[in-house]
């Protein structure tokens, strides 16, 4: 996860994340999760994302 405007990263092991937050999490919710104390968090302002997806062409549409 990395966000641009923050100058956040991190790297999360795949099998962890869902051991800790079950394969039903979505990426959404992942994001919100892990960008707590963040002040953009949950907000249209957060940048947040998933650089690996995007490098895949996978596209994340938050339901609204």
């Amino acid at each position: 996860m990395s966000c641009r405007r923050c100058d956040r990263h991190g790297v999360y092991d795949r099998k962890a994340l869902v051991k800790k937050f079950g394969a039903t999490t979505e990426f959404v919710e992942l994001r919100r999760i892990l960008a707590i104390g963040c002040d953009r968090r949950g907000t249209d302002g957060c940048e947040a994302c998933f650089p690996c997806l995007l490098t895949v062409n996978i596209l994340i549409e938050e339901r609204r």
